[in-house]
């Protein structure tokens, strides 16, 4: 029973300590759309390992232009509804993403180098180049749970 007892208070300081986000699958099946030679990962944005509020240079400037739109919060208040969130990763968030992936594609990181050449060449954190004859989807790696899911029935970690 003490156990038991254990367990809950483990698991209870686990969902309280943590701070969850939304991972959108929206935006890395984006990225390798148009990087279609690269393999992306979470690691893109987010440091290996650490809790995914924790952002890695690269996922930090997505983050700074896009945290004042709220967007997460607003695809949660879809609930369990999966067409809305859907809708709303299409016609809102995809839109709003790949403007700020334009902007920052053409900014430059601390050795001089464009994103768009890192991102294009896959020498960023998070990005492996495809195998030849390696899947076109987003399911070819492990770092997520989408395998074989809607988009907006998943919940990862993320922005």
């Amino acid at each position: 029973m003490f156990r038991i007892f254990l367990l809950g208070v483990f698991v209870a300081s686990i969902l309280t300590v943590s701070s969850p986000a939304i991972g959108h699958t929206v935006f890395k099946k984006e990225l390798t759309k148009k990087y279609s030679k690269t393999r992306v990962s979470c690691e893109l944005c987010h440091v290996k390992g650490k809790p995914k509020d924790e952002r890695n240079e690269f996922g930090e400037l997505f983050f700074k232009k896009m945290k004042d739109q709220d967007l997460t919060k607003q695809w949660e208040a879809f609930g369990e509804n999966a067409e809305a969130k859907s809708k709303f990763e299409k016609e809102t968030m995809l839109p709003a993403f790949v403007k700020v992936l334009d902007e920052v594609k053409t900014m430059k990181n601390k050795e001089d180098i464009t994103y768009d050449s890192l991102l294009a060449e896959a020498k960023l954190p998070g990005l492996k180049v495809k195998k030849p004859g390696a899947k076109s989807t987003d399911d070819d790696d492990e770092d997520d749970d989408d395998k074989g899911k809607d988009s907006a029935k998943k919940e990862d970690k993320d922005k």
